[in-house]
């Protein structure tokens, strides 16, 4: 089911740029309405889109036709919120967020794998934990940036799906505090900006005897093309020191990748037995 949905919305997603070209920085798309092509509760669709609708990044939404069915395509601007959050001397990736849908699945895949607890480091407007709550997840957004977090908690506030917010530095928060027992933790930041909070995250947790651990990476793309030399877009050397298993990596789009051919790589990983 998931690779089916998984599949259709990356054939969706290419329509999408090559037939209406979308110029704005933010720009994606969401389904209407439930459909054998993209079989998704239509209350947790009218959850998305409530996140967006309300979300002030955005600007401007239009109704659109792909493939005979019915989508919402909305632009924005993070451009306020990016340079914000340039401001921090630890921040190592500055707001710049996925898609809301692709935020979505991953979540799914997260659900499908078996965690009960989620953890968005670097968490920007918190549409993964947002996901996560809506998927029964207990969820957790980290973010150091405050004017972030206060858009966090607002979202929260109108949209009725509570998680909990934090604003402090992932580099040296410790990850104990929040009594996790089968986490999953997403690592909102590329391997060449991440390592510090990634250091701490392992360092922080893996000595812990969870019966499921994991951890989400975001593949540097720029990475990529040198393969041979930076294994496993970026973080090869950090999964393997960390004695972690890759398990999937899934491709997505994001909105650095609207203009590219490929989408961006998520690394699935999980503590080994």
């Amino acid at each position: 089911m998931f690779q089916n949905i998984l599949n259709n919305f990356l054939e969706v997603k290419r329509q999408y740029i090559q037939d209406f070209k979308p110029t704005s920085i933010i720009s994606e798309i969401i389904p209407n309405e439930f459909s054998d092509f993209l079989p998704i509760d239509k209350q947790l669709l009218a959850k998305l889109h409530q996140f967006i609708s309300i979300n002030p990044i955005y600007f401007k939404k239009t109704n659109i036709s792909i493939n005979n069915l019915n989508f919402t395509a909305y632009e924005g601007d993070v451009n306020e919120f990016y340079l914000s959050s340039k401001k921090y001397d630890t921040n190592y990736q500055p707001f710049y967020p996925t898609w809301m849908l692709s935020a979505f699945l991953l979540c799914i895949k997260s659900k499908e794998l078996g965690f009960t607890e989620l953890i968005d480091i670097g968490a920007g407007d918190g549409r993964i934990p947002y996901c996560g709550s809506l998927l029964n997840f207990k969820s957790f957004g980290i973010e150091l940036d405050a004017s972030l977090t206060e858009l966090q908690l607002d979202i929260c506030k109108k949209t009725g799906i509570k998680y909990e917010t934090i604003n402090d530095d992932a580099s040296s928060f410790d990850f104990e505090e929040l009594d996790l027992s089968m986490p999953i933790f997403f690592v909102s930041g590329l391997p060449e900006m991440g390592e510090m909070f990634i250091e701490n995250l392992i360092k922080t947790t893996i000595q812990n005897e969870f019966k499921l651990f994991g951890i989400i990476f975001l593949g540097s793309t720029f990475k990529r093309q040198f393969a041979n030399n930076v294994p496993n877009y970026g973080w090869g050397e950090i999964i393997k020191k960390n004695n972690l298993k890759i398990i999937d990596e899934i491709n997505l789009p994001t909105h650095w990748t609207n203009d590219n051919n490929s989408e961006t790589t998520y690394i699935v990983t999980k503590k080994k037995e």
